[in-house]
């Protein structure tokens, strides 16, 4: 019985209009196939890019601009040259088990332009050594941190950091966001131990968007196919039932 199914719906399916309708599957599923690997080869090279743009520091001032901090720039390893001025520390923080305080620095650079830069963590603000001279540093873009947002600003010991909270401390205008710092010359006695960085920097995430849109194009070859193997049963099915009832007429 499947046998006779069979064979009636590859009669059916040699019928002039099922030929042109199979032409048409077959284009729609080239096209998806072309399509899915045209969004496959663009997640690749989105991971590409990123991952070398994330890989070459870059200056300072061609990552972070404006008032906002672009969410690209986050992670980003970035090169500055210029000297310290305001200070503060950022209490409750911890390094391993011990609690101590994050050491944030004004650098102000030779564009004028100024941005928070944390030189590391110390258990205490009495050994630390602050730098008056000129700096060559290399950070990690962080941005602002928006918890505590209600606490005082206590310009002895801030309790989060972020831009906007150490203008109002120091009277000075910053560049958005913060870096961490990686690396500096000179490197003064007494400098804070550094702070690993609290985003992502070693790799990029993966653009599920564009990886689920390639899969997307395949799905729908799939389901084309599917479609037009049960129009064409259906229609042979019927045709049969049509003849058949015809033939008891």
């Amino acid at each position: 019985m499947r046998s006779v199914a069979l064979k009636r719906t590859a009669r059916r399916a040699l019928s002039p209009r099922w030929l042109v309708a199979l032409g048409l599957l077959v284009a729609f599923i080239v096209a998806c196939i072309f399509l899915g690997l045209w969004q496959w080869d663009r997640t690749s090279n989105i991971l590409n890019a990123e991952r070398a743009a994330n890989a070459q520091p870059a200056p300072v001032n061609e990552v972070v601009s404006g008032i906002e901090l672009d969410d690209a720039s986050i992670g980003r390893p970035v090169t500055a040259t210029g000297t310290y001025r305001n200070e503060s520390t950022i209490s409750g923080r911890l390094l391993g088990d011990e609690t101590g305080v994050w050491v944030v620095s004004e650098l102000v650079m030779s564009s004028g332009d100024a941005i928070a830069v944390v030189r590391g963590w110390s258990p205490n603000t009495q050994e630390i050594t602050t730098v008056t001279d000129q700096v060559q540093i290399a950070g990690i873009v962080h941005p602002d941190e928006y918890f505590y947002a209600d606490a005082a600003i206590d310009e002895a010991s801030l309790v989060t950091i972020s831009s906007s909270s150490l203008e109002q401390v120091w009277g000075v205008d910053l560049l958005p966001g913060f870096l961490v710092l990686t690396e500096q010359v000179p490197q003064p006695i007494g400098y804070p131990e550094p702070v690993p960085p609290t985003v992502q920097t070693g790799d990029v995430p993966f653009p599920l968007q564009n990886f689920f849109y390639a899969i997307q194009w395949w799905l729908f070859a799939i389901f084309a196919v599917v479609v037009y193997l049960r129009w064409l049963w259906l229609d042979a099915r019927d045709s049969t039932m049509d003849s058949t009832t015809v033939g008891q007429s």
